[in-house]
């Protein structure tokens, strides 16, 4: 009997421990969502928008703490079912716990092929909400699909897209895939753009333009300096990068919208033209 009774007061202090990690970790969630003041895969300016935004934080708190509530009650279920089996064995016949044994095995192997994919994306929640890979609030980047973490569920994960659309996951899936989680440690970034220019063009007079441009960006970080470099060489152009420090990746995004728009035009301005011959190339006009 005192093997019996030593396995129960493993589990309940195994029970007090994880019920106390739970609770820790559920907090640093909910500071994380509270923090993120742009809940949102891009800055929103409108009133009516950051009024959505503010509702979807508010649900994802509440979601954040039903999960955990799930977790905790499916840990008390675990525990009892154990207990009660640990204090009922002893007292079970010789015949009764090979019966006991028969029907438990048979009872489990029908419950894992029918219940399969359910318990497998309950499970991959737990391991995801416990993990912390990501959190509700994070920007990330999975299947080429750019948004932002709305709502991670215990059967599947919802990602709002940059133009709002909802990307559904199963939990399972989201651990089997690779994704880039611009927020999971620092949400600052170096945000790039990419574009093309021909030998025809000045690249000293680029480069300056491009720079300049990336200073007076108003997403931008200013404790580093823009950079600006040249990424490869081809037989008909030369492809560049202009990186600046971001804060967020939504400013990341607003940057590159913005840079793009404003070095198109002073392109225009100083005389040079979209290359037709090389995609995304440009080119003196001459």
């Amino acid at each position: 009997m005192s093997y019996y009774v030593a396995a129960i007061l493993v589990l309940v202090f195994t029970l007090i421990y994880l019920l106390i990690r739970l609770r820790t970790l559920e907090k640093h969630f909910k500071g994380n969502v509270e923090e993120n003041k742009n809940f949102g895969a891009m800055r929103n300016g409108s009133s009516v928008l950051k009024k959505t935004l503010k509702r979807s934080k508010e649900k994802a708190l509440k979601n954040i703490g039903t999960r955990f509530t799930i977790i905790r009650r499916s840990l008390f279920l675990f525990w009892f079912v154990i207990t009660v089996f640990l204090l009922l064995y002893p007292f079970l016949g010789n015949f009764s716990k090979g019966v006991f044994s028969v029907f438990a095995s048979t009872g489990t192997i029908f419950l894992g092929f029918a219940a399969k994919p359910f318990i497998e994306n309950i499970i991959a929640g737990m391991v995801i909400t416990l993990s912390k890979q990501f959190n509700v609030g994070d920007t990330i980047l999975i299947k080429d699909q750019y948004g932002v973490v709305e709502d991670i569920n215990m059967t599947h994960t919802i990602v709002k897209l940059w133009d709002w659309q909802r990307f559904v996951i199963p939990n399972v899936n989201m651990l089997k895939e690779n994704f880039i989680n611009y927020s999971l440690v620092d949400q600052s970034q170096w945000s790039k753009v990419e574009f093309w220019i021909s030998y025809e063009a000045d690249i000293a007079t680029v480069k300056e333009l491009a720079i300049k441009l990336a200073k007076k960006n108003t997403h931008v970080n200013l404790t580093s300096e823009p950079y600006f470099w040249v990424m490869e060489m081809t037989s008909e152009n030369i492809k560049c990068w202009v990186a600046a420090l971001t804060d967020t990746p939504a400013n990341g995004w607003s940057f590159k919208n913005e840079f793009r728009i404003n070095f198109y035009t002073e392109l225009g301005k100083l005389g040079i033209k979209p290359h037709l011959n090389v995609k995304y190339a440009v080119s003196d006009k001459n």
